[in-house]
Order: C-alpha cells, then sequence, then structure tokens
C-alpha cells in the first residue's frame, strides 16, 4: 500500500525542489505526472525549467485533469510517484466546468468542487493501491486577503479543501517557507 507525502508552501518556496528529492529518495523508477499545460509563454518557461532540472531517467506523464489514472496504472511498478501540483490540477478542473462567473450560482459552485474531489478521491483511492508512495506538491493559498472576485474566492476554498483531504490522507505533509522545508505531520 503506498502512502502520500504531502509538499505544501507558497508560490516559489521551493516546493517543488524539495518533493523532487523526496522521491528521488524511494528510488530509481520515477514517474512524475506533471498537470501544468503550456498557455502562455511564462507557463511553457516554468515547465521547461521544471524538466531541466529533473532527472532524465524520470517518466513524464502529461495528465492536466485526471493523474488518478496515471496513479493506478504506475504506481503498480514504478518505486516513486511525483504529482506536480494539485493547484494546478484544481485550476483545470474548475475550468473544465461551465460556469458564468459573473453570476455564479451555489448549486452550480457545488456540483463543480464535488467535480474537483471526485478526482481527488479517486487519487488516494490510486496510492492506496499502489506499491509506489506518491509525492504531492500543492500550493497553500489561504494566508492572503481575501481575492475579490468570485473565481478567486471560490478557487482559493476549493483548493483549501483539496490540501486539507490530502493533508488527511497523507502519511507526512511538510510546509516549505523559503526554500527551508518543515515537517509539520508524520
Amino acid at each position: 500500500m503506498g502512502r502520500i507525502l504531502l509538499v505544501t508552501g507558497g508560490a516559489r518556496s521551493g516546493k517543488s525542489r524539495f518533493a523532487e528529492q523526496l522521491v528521488a529518495d524511494l528510488g530509481k523508477d520515477i514517474a512524475y505526472i506533471a498537470t501544468a499545460r503550456a498557455l502562455d509563454d511564462e507557463m511553457a518557461d516554468r515547465i521547461a525549467r521544471h524538466r531541466q532540472q529533473r532527472p532524465a531517467a524520470w517518466r513524464t506523464h502529461e495528465a492536466p485533469e485526471r493523474p488518478s489514472a496515471v496513479i493506478a496504472d504506475e504506481g503498480r511498478r514504478c518505486d516513486g510517484l511525483l504529482l506536480d501540483c494539485l493547484t494546478v490540477l484544481t485550476t483545470n478542473r474548475i475550468l473544465a466546468q461551465p460556469v458564468d462567473w459573473e453570476r455564479p450560482a451555489m448549486v452550480r459552485l457545488n456540483e463543480v468542487e464535488a467535480k474537483v474531489m471526485t478526482e481527488i478521491e479517486a487519487i488516494v483511492t490510486a496510492v492506496a493501491g499502489s506499491r509506489a508512495d506518491l509525492v504531492a506538491v500543492t500550493n497553500e493559498v489561504g494566508y492572503g486577503i481575501v481575492p475579490g472576485s468570485a473565481m478567486a474566492r471560490f478557487f482559493r476554498d476549493c483548493a483549501g479543501r483539496v490540501n486539507q483531504r490530502m493533508a488527511a490522507a497523507a502519511a507526512e505533509v511538510y510546509l516549505v517557507v523559503s526554500g527551508i522545508p518543515v515537517r509539520i505531520k508524520g
């Protein structure tokens, strides 16, 4: 049965680098699961930098909306899995749903969050059936001011609940601040 190791922190805190160190300690056969899409030049540059910093031997899977399927498949044979990142996954799943963000209906938002959480539960289930441990990266988005738009508030709240669920399922949780990892669970 695989374990979840959750790495959280702010933007540019060193989360991904620390997560890569954690997963490298699990063995040589590593599957990297990327959730980002190169929708603009800035994101394409970030993706390129992430590719350069990880070992070429790691198998990369692009799974912007259903990383649970990759975890279920790869988790049977590899030493470790790295999912980077849950926050982008949450964004992808939210944006895949048709919502009028000028007049979002609460019922509709509940449906959107349910679809996000369905994938999170599928990830937890896939790891439980895996022989490999999963290192999952996420952003802590709740430290700032209350966002001004309905979409940003919904994203913040949904991402917070995703993080709570993953932290509850995790054997270990790390908070990375200014490049310094601090174990907060496990």
